[in-house]
């Protein structure tokens, strides 16, 4: 039975009544919450797979909280360390700044193997594309001052919500809270620098075509620097998980999960051997 909570943090879980393979771990970006993946546990867990979506601190269903906006991300790390012990080092798949997490625990072999998905990249690979800079300025204080903020409805729908139907965008944009201007300042300036190990867990890296929040070119950089293999999202934007032909997506890293070798896949009891969620950054 997997935990429903780890310390104070709120996990969504499906379990599996004989387990095949190792838990699943799943990471949401910026403004968000577990619930980007309700939709997705429910297929995880029909593969085998214990599957579990971490809700960030001050993320829903989490209560809200006021100082969100001096949140780094190496505390949004530390949350997905608590949660990647809770599960004995699980299979990880992360979202947007998720995946910038999910790298940061792979780095410190915290994890069996990583799928990242339209991943926020670390320092030496830029996200800042003309789309985005357009829309920053308005964001600035908050990104300076480390003040809460949240896209305009506008906004999210141009860089977040291009591929999924309009009809389903209020439904999404009214989910969405105010997260952390210093965590998105770090993101914007590539404070994290994550170098993997010779040997690490097996990486999966995602883009999607028409990503205009974390463009295609950031994912294939990444697949480049870590020399893992790149899977194209034709067709998708950044919030792949609500939009037409998701299922298909997510079969695809499942596929990937499914032919990983049997130590990084299988169950195990294996003791826990990852290192405390320490992080490489610069001033951020």
């Amino acid at each position: 039975m997997l935990p429903r909570t780890v310390g104070t943090l709120r996990l969504d879980t499906v379990d599996v009544a004989t387990p095949r393979g190792a838990p699943v771990l799943c990471l949401h970006g910026l403004f968000a919450g577990s619930w980007v993946y309700e939709q997705v546990l429910p297929l995880i867990a029909a593969r085998g797979y214990p599957a579990a979506a971490l809700s960030f601190r001050g993320h829903p269903p989490a209560a809200a909280i006021p100082t969100i906006g001096r949140t780094s991300v190496a505390a949004y790390c530390h949350d997905a360390f608590e949660a990647a012990r809770g599960l004995e080092r699980p299979i990880v798949i992360g979202h947007s700044m998720g995946g910038l997490v999910a790298l940061l625990l792979a780095s410190r072999n915290l994890v069996r193997a990583a799928v990242i998905v339209s991943s926020a990249p670390p320092r030496g690979i830029s996200v800042l594309s003309a789309p985005l800079l357009l829309r920053m300025a308005r964001y600035l204080p908050a990104l300076l001052l480390s003040r809460p903020f949240v896209p305009t409805p506008r906004d999210l729908d141009m860089l977040v919500l291009n591929q999924v139907p309009r009809d389903a965008r209020p439904a999404l944009r009214a989910r969405f809270v105010p997260d952390s201007g210093r965590a998105a300042r770090q993101i914007a300036l590539g404070v994290y620098d994550v170098t993997l190990p010779a040997g690490h867990a097996p990486l999966l890296v995602v883009g999607a075509e028409h990503d205009r929040f974390v463009p295609l070119s950031v994912a294939r950089r990444l697949a480049r620097r870590y020399d893992a293999p790149l899977h194209v999202a034709r067709g998708h934007g950044h919030f792949l998980f609500a939009e037409p032909g998701w299922q298909s997506e997510v079969g695809a890293m499942l596929d990937w999960i499914d032919a990983l070798p049997a130590p990084a896949r299988e169950p195990s009891s294996v003791a826990w051997t990852g290192e405390r969620a320490a992080v490489n950054r610069t001033r951020g």
